[in-house]
């Protein structure tokens, strides 16, 4: 028995938004259309050889999974397939005001952790509560060990490390019967800085070396 759900209105019931949905996509509405002969499941990868799409178990293309790994080991990862994601950058300026001038003098001061806010569903292909990947998404937000993110995309924004600090996670609350479908709400946050005792103050090193 195959079951058949609409993922586009499953994400705007509890989400409460709808993802962009690009011309030429799967539920476009427009009059643009893909090519015939375009190589509809081609795989796409990014500068760094890493797939931003994958063919799914049922033959449809998968555009930016991600990957969870805990102390960087590619064994039982948690693999999300079904997810959306949204990248913050931000950056703190320093404004000095200039005597008699208008406007403000802007140096950039620091550029502040990447943020990444992962929306998506954890789907069990037996019709069974994905308790397996809840625990597993579980153990990301709890364990102390370093956790990475992979996938093509994300890592265009990380470190060649793609560790993250997972800040928030929330299991949503839902109704019906789709009991193997569970959403849930994840945010994390760029780590290049694996340890205060890495950084170097050069003033100090300059002096200690005279």
């Amino acid at each position: 028995m195959q079951t058949v759900f609409d993922l586009q209105n499953l994400y705007k019931s509890y989400f409460s938004r709808t993802p962009f949905n690009l011309p030429g996509s799967e539920g476009d509405t427009g009059n643009i259309r893909i090519s015939p002969n375009s190589n509809r499941r081609a795989i796409h990868t990014s500068s760094k050889d890493i797939p931003f799409n994958k063919e799914g178990a049922y033959g449809k293309d998968i555009w930016f999974p991600v990957e969870f790994r805990i102390n960087g080991s590619p064994e039982n990862p948690l693999i999300i397939d079904a997810c959306t994601i949204a990248v913050n950058l931000s950056k703190t300026i320093v404004k000095t005001a200039v005597s008699e001038r208008k406007g403000t003098v802007k140096e950039m001061f620091n550029i502040d952790d990447y943020k990444f806010t992962i929306r998506g569903f954890l789907i069990d292909k037996s019709r069974k509560v994905p308790e397996g990947d809840i625990l597993k998404l579980k153990t990301v937000f709890e364990t102390d060990l370093p956790v990475t993110l992979h996938g093509g995309y994300p890592e265009m924004f990380l470190d060649e490390s793609c560790r993250v600090a997972v800040t928030s996670l929330e299991f949503l609350e839902t109704q019906g019967k789709t009991h193997w479908i569970r959403p849930f709400n994840l945010t994390c946050e760029s780590d290049f800085i694996a340890d205060v005792k890495n950084l170097e103050v050069p003033q100090k090193n300059a002096n200690t070396n005279q």
